[in-house]
């Protein structure tokens, strides 16, 4: 029994990761909620959310930032060369509609 209440315990880190993938969807449902509003009011209240949702995503990535349990890899110009080129050959062999 002790064994299986040391594996269940999270760290902050895995705490912060979960919530942090959450926020994530969060933010996505409630842009796809916002496009698909039926009425303006309803548009501007999933608005609302979404920019607080985003605004707790970003502040919880920079406190895992500062703690160095985030960190994304850094784009070089030759890199994001190489995945545009791709994209456009990528496209380019989609068919025409």
């Amino acid at each position: 029994m002790q064994d299986i209440q040391q594996t269940a315990t999270m760290s902050e880190k895995d705490w912060a990761t979960d919530l942090l993938i959450l926020e994530k969807h969060l933010a996505v449902s409630y842009s796809v909620a916002s496009n698909e509003a039926s009425t303006n009011q309803l548009f501007q209240f999933l608005q609302s959310v979404l920019n607080e949702t985003s605004r707790q995503q970003h502040t919880l990535y920079s406190y895992m930032e500062q703690q160095n349990w985030y960190n994304p890899a850094q784009e070089t110009p030759v890199n994001i060369q190489k995945a545009a080129s791709q994209a456009q050959s990528d496209k380019s062999q989609l068919p025409v509609h």
